[in-house]
């Protein structure tokens, strides 16, 4: 029985974890945290209740994700994605626990040919707050040296998200304009959580992982994916990167290229399923 401390089970990844590594009552005996339960960025808490829990691994699913938010509230999202990784990992080190953290394709410029994939030795280059302090959170993980950082992308699952945005959209609107010519693959938290598991039981080598689905697509097209499997008749109009720059200006810039190669983790066995029957799973109960 191995003991898992999950920081953050009040977020739509940490929810759906927890109640999964939870009904494994041979497996693990799982500790969540919530906002209100456990401030990450005080360090004197986190080692307290690292020590009271003595975890074989800790789990962060904690982050502050509004990308526009990010850039506003800088102050705010270092402290949440960057500086508090340090206290984590720094008190897993004091235990000898595993840290796994959620980290994001924002972590690099999205400048790739979209032809590419990026992989895991690539170097990063964050162009927006949030992926600099995703990207501070994944230096300051590795204090831990028993670490796993996942880089997913495009996630959804329960709670809001841009599935459930654009379904909603499809109920007062006759067409809905998306961006086209940003390419990535969309990743139910489901999914993730799969690989989070198996990674956790294989043990493979410490290190960076690209986690997401299989498959690449882009925003325009995930949307017509979406109201096709849903029979949605409301009409998705393509609108380019720059166009909605225009169009909402106090955005921040996405990446282009958010593909992120799976051959490491598929060379340790594991295999995501493919984005489009991920998606499937997730609108049965949409």
């Amino acid at each position: 029985m191995k003991k898992v401390l999950l920081i953050g089970q009040d977020g739509m990844l940490g929810g759906e974890l927890y109640t999964r590594l939870s009904s494994y009552k041979d497996k693990y005996e799982v500790y969540g945290t919530t906002l209100k339960t456990l401030d990450i960025c005080d360090e004197s808490a986190v080692l307290a209740k690292v020590n009271e829990v003595n975890p074989y691994y800790i789990i962060n699913c904690a982050a502050y994700t509004n990308v526009d938010g990010c850039e506003t509230n800088y102050e705010l999202a270092e402290k949440v994605n960057g500086i508090a990784l340090g206290n984590i990992a720094r008190s897993a080190k004091e235990v000898d626990a595993t840290l796994i953290q959620i980290s994001t394709d924002y972590v690099f410029d999205g400048n790739l040919d979209v032809e590419k994939a990026y992989t895991e030795d690539m170097t990063p280059n964050p162009v927006s707050a949030y992926g600099r302090t995703k990207l501070m959170g994944e230096e300051n993980t590795k204090i831990a040296e028993k670490y796993y950082i996942l880089r997913t992308a495009w996630l959804y699952g329960q709670g809001k998200n841009f599935a459930r945005t654009m379904i909603n959209a499809s109920k007062t609107r006759d067409e809905v304009t998306v961006v086209c010519d940003q390419h990535g693959s969309p990743t139910s938290t489901t999914t993730l959580c799969e690989i989070i598991e198996k990674l956790m039981e294989k043990e493979p080598e410490y290190g960076i992982y690209h986690s997401t689905n299989e498959g690449f697509t882009t925003w325009y097209e995930f949307t017509k994916t979406i109201y096709e499997l849903k029979g949605i008749s409301t009409k998705v109009k393509p609108i380019t990167s720059e166009e909605y720059a225009k169009l909402y200006p106090q955005s921040s810039k996405r990446p282009f290229n958010s593909k992120l190669s799976k051959e490491k983790l598929h060379s340790v066995g594991i295999y995501p399923s493919d984005y489009v029957d991920a998606l499937k799973e997730y609108l049965k109960g949409e």
